[in-house]
């Protein structure tokens, strides 16, 4: 039976002149078989089941002769998290989050970021039969062999762990590049998969994120995403070492509120921004890995030219995990 988790379950959760950079990185609840890379999936966890996993989201940004020798250079964003099956229908999960981030004129900003702490509650549609809370049988599914419709409901907030006053030798380091945010945010999301044929699934989600306000009147920009994904499985043998190999291809939303200070909002801030990601997963003995690359296809900033550093600025954004059952 731990095989068949093991190869079925997915891993759930869980600036000087431009002052809105891209600070945040992904927190994604995809990270087992036939799961997308960003997209959330709304499989849980069997009841007493475990999951340790990585993340690395590693971003360069395109440098502009207006910007120096401001220029921001590149974020690196990398996690461990535990996620906990709860009950069949329910999955709890922590993320300890580290940051990496460089800006040309003040040197690189480091440190453990705001850890999240996530529930999932998972339920399904079969027709005829309506909508049921997840049991046993649906914690470890082949999407492809299914005629369920499995959705989920997903709530998290952050506490604000990492540090938020840094200083560098070369003066104090702006509020986006600091490790963490200093005050908490919450996430509210939905998201469904259904198999379409004996290899291929979709998967949808939409999220939105509130940031708090900080003590001295700054207020990040709320962030909703709307993601959309599909799923291919190329190769599957559950008695091999190399176990599965599945495609993805994934499409990525982001709007992005203004961020604030002193309740007014901030110019060169926030926009909206579509992305591709290209990517696969496969399976190898007791490990998932999983690879892509986020690439920006479609960007309305708010001040576009002043957004040097900001979601949507980037060359390319490289995204790798990796996960075990118990």
């Amino acid at each position: 039976m731990k095989t068949l988790y093991r190869s079925l379950s997915a891993v759930l959760l869980a600036g000087t002149l431009c002052p809105c950079w891209a600070h945040h990185g992904g927190t994604s609840t995809s990270q087992g078989p036939g799961t997308p890379i960003e997209t959330n999936t709304p499989l849980t966890l069997p009841k007493g089941g475990t999951v340790v996993y990585s993340r690395a989201e590693i971003a360069s940004f395109r440098k502009f002769a207006d910007f120096h020798p401001e220029n921001i250079d590149s974020f690196q964003f990398y996690s461990v998290g535990v996620s906990h099956g709860l009950l069949d229908c329910l999955t709890a999960t922590v993320t300890l989050p580290y940051t990496i981030k460089t800006q040309d004129s003040i040197g690189t900003a480091h440190g453990i970021g705001d850890a999240r702490f996530a529930l999932l509650f998972g339920f399904n549609y079969t027709p005829g039969e309506g909508l049921k809370i997840n049991e046993e049988e649906d914690t470890a599914v082949n999407l492809g062999e299914s005629n369920k419709t499995y959705f989920g409901v997903t709530t998290s907030m952050t506490t604000p762990l990492g540090q938020n006053r840094l200083d560098l030798n070369t003066g104090t380091v702006q509020g986006p590049l600091q490790p963490g945010f200093g005050t908490p945010s919450f996430q509210f999301g939905l998201s469904m998969v259904k198999g379409l044929n004996e290899h291929l699934s979709i998967a949808a989600d939409t999220s939105y994120d509130v940031f708090t306000r900080r003590q001295d009147g700054q207020k990040y920009g709320n962030e909703w995403r709307v993601d959309v994904a599909g799923v291919y499985e190329i190769y599957a043998d559950k008695e091999a070492f190399f176990q599965r190999l599945d495609g993805v291809l994934e499409l990525n939303y982001l709007n992005i509120a203004r961020d604030q200070a002193d309740f007014l909002p901030e110019e060169a801030t926030g926009g909206q921004i579509l992305y591709l990601t290209p990517g696969f997963r496969t399976k190898v003995g007791d490990f998932n890995f999983g690879a892509g690359v986020k690439l920006p296809i479609a960007t309305r900033l708010n001040e576009h030219s002043l957004q040097q550093g900001s979601e949507g600025k980037e060359k390319v954004r490289y995204l790798f995990t990796v996960s075990t059952y118990f």
